[in-house]
């Protein structure tokens, strides 16, 4: 045991090591992003936070709306300055420039009376989604009564392949247009392949052609497209082309008639083994379908709306000026932002030529809630149906108006051009006197002083309200 005690010499500390200096080498200077340093707490700062989304995730697709919804004027901005210009030259018959036919036929289908106006409105409205009908009622109603049943898995896989079915035609024009565009994007040999290529797509029969145009695209576009980008890493504007092209050919890959057969089949089989419903119920239903399909097959068509979508697709591709572009895009992207699954109003708009008059009017109608209907529902209270009305008459200026609706007795609160409110008494007695004539009842008119928030402040509140319950991550 002894032998195994050795005595060593003490392990001397840190402290009394000699230290090497080292030669002090100079930090390399980062060039600064002014637009990533952090911003006082101003009230400035404060404004723009209360206004966006701190608490939304930075990748959220709904913070992606929200700002993109920021960023894009309004209509009454935009097409009510294209609506009103074709008023104007086609009724300025001094107006010497030449007007195209697009242009006049927007004008003929703008001069309207009160039934017109009525007709465009519920065309509007009835005509807002591809998914209208008495079948898709029927569906909403089963999801209400099953609301965690795993019906939605079935039915959604059902209506992404109705909307590819009936969307064959525009799908296959928009690959045609991604081929077309991509062609002139990549150089050498490989755009010049892509053109040859871009020139064996069947556009004028779409339905027919569908499975040779898969067949083009899978097996030798798109391996194309793979070639080029793995030898060039291309991350120029043909790599965003060719994403669009892919989601476009991936929406055509699930567009056959023989899909939606099979996605209705297996949505009538869950209702009838998982939900139990009688076979009556599942005759209606199918019945129903095959009347949509129908339906959906003859697309509906309005004259107001079609000559304006004619105008807005023509002119976005032909005018020469910088600042129309602008407009027409602005334009063509609020039409698009309306339609998004997170809007929670349906809007209609109405340029009209009534009598020699322009007027430019639209309407917010509130989507329902389910939250908020159920919780409602379960107190016993009736929900209001909430809508927001705006028009511009260029002679007398501009009304609004915000109208709850419930059992037929309305609430409205109404702001009209100042020159007009010392007529307020007789214009809420005529406004009385219009629900009445429609079997309704305006409860109160109030009439809203000046600087009280505008419809379209009221409108975007509502949206952004809904910052804080939806975060869709991409």
């Amino acid at each position: 045991m002894p032998d195994n005690l050795r005595i060593t010499a003490p392990v001397t500390t840190n402290e009394s090591l000699p230290k090497i200096s080292s030669t002090k080498q100079p930090e390399s200077m980062v060039p600064i992003d002014p637009t990533k340093v952090l911003q006082p707490n101003t009230d400035k700062q404060g404004n723009q936070n209360s206004n966006f989304d701190l608490l939304l995730n930075r990748n959220s697709v709904f913070s992606k709306f929200l700002q993109q919804l920021g960023e894009t004027p309004a209509l009454s901005q935009t097409l009510q300055k294209i609506v009103f210009e074709t008023f104007s030259r086609s009724e300025n018959v001094h107006d010497n420039r030449p007007v195209s036919l697009l242009m006049k036929q927007l004008s003929a289908a703008m001069k309207m009376q009160p039934d017109d106006m009525l007709k465009n409105l519920m065309f509007q409205g009835s005509n807002h989604t591809k998914f209208s009908g008495p079948v898709f009622d029927v569906l909403r109603n089963l999801m209400n009564e099953y609301p965690e049943s795993g019906l939605e898995k079935p039915l959604a896989d059902f209506l992404k392949a109705f909307d590819g079915y009936f969307s064959i035609s525009e799908t296959t024009s928009a690959i045609a247009q991604n081929l077309d565009i991509l062609a002139r994007q990549i150089p050498g040999a490989y755009g010049k392949q892509l053109r040859e290529l871009a020139d064996q797509m069947m556009t004028e029969q779409p339905v027919n052609s569908l499975d040779r145009n898969l067949n083009l695209l899978k097996e030798k576009v798109l391996p194309l497209l793979s070639k080029y980008v793995a030898s060039t890493n291309d991350f120029g504007a043909a790599r965003d082309t060719i994403t669009l092209l892919v989601h476009h050919t991936a929406r055509l890959n699930i567009s056959s008639h023989q899909e939606v057969v099979e996605k209705l089949t297996a949505l009538l089989d869950y209702c009838k083994y998982e939900l139990n419903l009688p076979e009556d119920k599942m005759s209606q239903i199918r019945a129903m379908f095959l009347k949509s399909v129908t339906n959906a097959a003859q697309k509906p068509e309005n004259q107001l709306y079609d000559s304006l979508m004619k105008v807005l697709s023509e002119n976005l591709r032909q005018s020469p000026s910088g600042a129309s572009q602008s407009v027409y895009k602005d334009t063509v992207l609020s039409l698009l932002l309306d339609n998004s699954v997170y809007m929670p109003f349906t809007h209609l708009l109405l340029p009209l030529n009534y009598n020699g008059q322009f007027l430019f009017s639209e309407i917010w109608i509130e989507k329902d809630d389910d939250s908020e209907k159920f919780s409602k529902r379960s107190r016993g209270e009736p929900k209001p149906v909430r809508l927001y009305l705006s028009f511009d008459i260029k002679a007398l200026g501009n009304f609004e108006a915000s109208i709850a609706l419930s059992h037929g007795k309305a609430d409205i609160q109404m702001r009209c051009p100042p020159a007009l409110m010392k007529n307020s008494r007789e214009i809420g007695s005529r406004i009385s006197e219009i629900f009445a004539k429609n079997g309704l009842s305006a409860q109160s008119v109030e009439f809203l002083q000046e600087g009280s928030p505008s419809i379209e402040k009221r409108v975007l509140k509502r949206i952004y309200e809904r910052k804080n319950v939806i975060d869709v991550t991409v």
